[in-house]
């Protein structure tokens, strides 16, 4: 009883610390900046590696793109997600997902069951795990699952016992015609006590169409919800216009249940992206040179319950694509479920800064301020931020380019109080070796990482490469965990 009640009686204080929060994280003076005190590192390592056989084609022993969410009934208890066995073209061979019942001392893996061949299901592929707790203590967890090529689909697994086992998928999206292709998949939950649709699942995604000819006529955001657990779902609502491209929705809930989503705008011109399902054709996902116009970060509202949403409003137009040779560095956002704040951080087109900016309404965003206090001679790979009750942490690869050739990838976590100010970055484990990593238009750790947050602790995992046990072999990139406090 005390664990579910905890979460409530900090949720009692969001209207004062709303009120509060916004003059703090506004000020422009360095003395009235608030530094937040050092995060303690509780645990840090190898939460899960490659559960399933590897396939002709895939690369073995590769973990890619993770995702990781936070119990909001018992912050002892996350659960976090990755490619297992990437495929150089698109895809993996299944999903591989771990648990943690005791903040992060032990942790166990498995795979997904339901979606792929590998694993009982009936697509080819799998792709971009998400994941996110239901207020009642349920997890879900997304999933991309295609054909080569046709058909396409997203499907949602829920886990009732913290994420040990997954019942069997439903697709909350199928596409069996090629001309419309599903990809880049986003699921939140509103837990909100004060929200009209608490328990609600929004589930986003990317759909890419094509023309009689295959040319690719546009790149959508839409959105489908749910309010039975996963079991049904609404129908499709469009985001975005007709005609127009755009990537990676990062949605974000409110404590009165308003939504803002915030994904890349690249308006009637295609911005080089292809989904996954299109083996091949897979975006470069190289960095924009910085006397070039970078990405275009927008956001839209809603109001009731996804059905309507506003006029895209600008939260950046910086956000850089990642180094040259790696394929990473899509942008993220978060809400911070106490206050309401939002917060949004991207890899700058400036290979040295990764940056952040903040909204009270989802509308008006702040100017960006510079999380890693960057230098020459170095840039950032992937980002992630996560936020509680006032305090933000954002977390990111950093790479020192002098080094024979930035081979190598140290993970770094950044905290502030309100997300003015941060403060020097914190190392998280040992360093990654991009020589051992997976492929995939370039060395590939994933588009994504992931990060949440909670009443006194917060998860962040990546993918780390590192030398193989096995002489002869070419990769060797598993899943870490760092469990904070």
């Amino acid at each position: 009883m005390t664990q579910n009640l905890w979460p409530r009686r900090i949720v009692v204080c969001a209207a004062a610390v709303a009120f509060s929060l916004p003059f703090l994280v506004t000020s422009a003076h360095a003395a009235s900046r608030p530094v937040p005190s050092p995060v303690r590192v509780l645990q840090v390592g190898q939460i899960d590696e490659q559960d399933i056989a590897p396939q002709p084609g895939s690369e073995p022993d590769t973990l890619v793109e993770p995702d990781v969410a936070i119990s909001p009934i018992d912050p002892r208890i996350a659960v976090a997600a990755a490619h297992d066995g990437r495929f150089p073209d698109g895809g993996a061979v299944d999903i591989s997902y771990a648990w943690t019942h005791d903040s992060g001392k032990h942790w166990q893996h498995a795979p997904l069951q339901g979606v792929t061949k590998a694993a009982g299901g009936q697509f080819d592929r799998a792709s971009d795990p998400v994941l996110t707790f239901g207020p009642d203590g349920s997890v879900y967890l997304s999933v991309l699952a295609f054909d080569t090529g046709c058909p396409t689909a997203v499907a949602v697994s829920r886990s009732t016992d913290g994420g040990q086992t997954f019942g069997r998928p439903v697709l909350a999206h199928y596409s069996s015609d090629c001309a419309y292709s599903d990809d880049k998949n986003f699921l939140i939950a509103d837990r909100s006590p004060f929200s009209a649709h608490r328990g609600r699942l929004y589930q986003f995604w990317t759909p890419f169409l094509y023309d009689a000819n295959g040319n690719n006529t546009a790149a959508l955001q839409v959105v489908r919800w749910s309010d039975d657990h996963g079991r049904t779902w609404s129908k499709t609502v469009n985001l975005t216009n007709a005609g127009t491209f755009s990537q990676n929705s990062q949605p974000m809930i409110q404590p009165d249940g308003t939504i803002v989503d915030a994904y890349i705008d690249y308006g009637t011109a295609s911005g080089g992206e292809a989904p996954e399902s299109r083996t091949g054709h897979e975006s470069t996902h190289t960095r924009v040179p910085q006397q070039e116009v970078a990405d275009l970060l927008v956001a839209r509202t809603s109001h009731d319950g996804g059905a309507t949403w506003s006029a895209p409003t600008t939260i950046t137009h910086d956000a850089g694509e990642g180094p040259v040779g790696i394929r990473c560095c899509l942008p993220s956002a978060t809400a911070d479920p106490v206050t309401g704040l939002l917060y949004a951080a991207w890899d700058s087109a400036d290979p040295t800064a990764v940056q952040l900016s903040r909204s009270v309404d989802g509308t008006h965003w702040s100017t960006p301020v510079d999380v890693t206090h960057g230098k020459a001679g170095t840039d950032h790979v992937n980002v992630g931020v996560a936020a509680f009750f006032g305090r933000v942490y954002v977390s990111y690869g950093t790479r020192d380019t002098t080094v024979q050739n930035g081979r190598y990838v140290q993970q770094q976590l950044s905290t502030s109080l309100g997300g003015a100010y941060f403060g020097q970055p914190q190392p998280l484990g040992p360093l990654s070796d991009l020589n051992n990593a997976a492929v995939a238009d370039g060395k590939f750790p994933g588009d994504y990482i992931g990060i949440a947050a909670g009443p006194g602790r917060a998860y962040a995992v990546w993918c780390r490469s590192s030398t193989p046990t096995d002489p002869t072999a070419t990769y060797h990139q598993t899943l870490y965990a760092a469990e904070l406090t």
